[in-house]
């Protein structure tokens, strides 16, 4: 059922992928010569082995970690296997589909990748807002994924939802397109202006669906511009963020933060989340936490914006080729 004959290339987060797996919310393209997904037989021995870590049992999932190497095994979905920061081998439990297989590799699968590459892994979204890359961060459940959703059906564009890579040159941030889609709950759906019975859910057991964000002009790196922190409040108000703040709140919003020690990543993390402090600002988006004010929120963070670059506050978007 699961073979390696057939494969094709994608492109995710600056990454040329080879997978012999279909990943259909990737972009087509590249020659797959920075990762490839394969499928393969991954015994338990064969993973200590590897790894050469105690597996942390964790709800669901049992899971390996160290420095060049991750594994987790879900027993309804199957046994994953990262290394090297270039290498993902997948050996699906007996009732799996090919497509159940999808969340997971482009979820903490990839989250693992960009670790072991060097890359601070924000839990965010960022979406380009008049000009500006903005990623907002905040706390599961407080509307990343809405807010960008929103924003997008504006007419912005989007750099990558759940997950955002940066990475420093010249002590410069600059982010990665990933996906283009948006994971949202039917509600969400319905606020971004879309039906959310004509699309399909991301996963047969997840209640969450696809919401295509196309855009043929983003490939590149794009140089991070400024920081919001969402928050909850009885009205919607932006205000500056102090950098002490800031910084909790990027060590908070860190992809796989708890497993840092294990990839001997947690000085580089420190190092990188000063970094961005120093680098770009950072505000504090408070507003109620339902719909009915989602379209004020936007026009808000608009001339938000549009202020701060008038002023030159936020930094003016350089986009780069890999």
């Amino acid at each position: 059922m699961f073979s390696n004959s057939n494969r094709s290339t994608y492109v995710a987060y600056g990454m040329n992928i080879d997978s012999s797996i279909r990943m259909p919310d990737l972009i087509s393209g590249g020659d797959g010569s920075d990762v490839t997904f394969r499928f393969g037989t991954l015994t338990d021995e064969y993973l200590d082995s590897v790894v050469r870590t105690p597996i942390i049992e964790t709800p669901g999932c049992r899971v390996r970690v160290s420095e060049h190497a991750m594994s987790f095994d879900w027993p309804i979905i199957g046994k994953f296997l990262i290394t090297e920061g270039r290498r993902v081998v997948v050996e699906p439990a007996p009732e799996a589909l090919e497509e159940d297989l999808l969340p997971f590799l482009t979820g903490p699968a990839m989250i693992a990748l960009l670790h072991q590459r060097g890359y601070l892994v924000l839990h965010a979204s960022c979406v380009l807002v008049n000009g500006i890359a903005a990623a907002f961060l905040g706390a599961k459940g407080f509307g990343k994924s809405t807010l960008a959703a929103c924003l997008y059906a504006r007419g912005h564009s989007l750099i990558s939802d759940d997950i955002v890579p940066i990475y420093f040159a010249d002590r410069t941030p600059w982010t990665l397109p990933g996906y283009p889609r948006i994971k949202l709950y039917a509600d969400s759906v319905v606020a971004a202006g879309r039906d959310p019975n004509r699309l399909p859910f991301i996963h047969r057991l997840i209640e969450k669906h696809s919401f295509s964000c196309p855009n043929d002009s983003l490939f590149g790196a794009v140089e991070l511009g400024a920081l919001y922190i969402l928050d909850k409040d009885d009205s919607t108000s932006i205000e500056a963020l102090d950098r002490s703040r800031t910084f909790v709140e990027l060590i908070t919003n860190t992809h796989a933060g708890h497993h840092l020690v294990r990839l001997n990543a947690q000085e580089r993390h420190f190092r990188q989340c000063q970094e961005l402090v120093c680098a770009v600002p950072s505000f504090q988006i408070s507003r109620p936490h339902d719909f009915t004010t989602i379209d004020d929120v936007c026009s808000r963070l608009e001339q938000h914006i549009f202020d701060q670059k008038r002023t030159k506050s936020l930094r003016q978007p350089i986009f780069s080729d890999i």
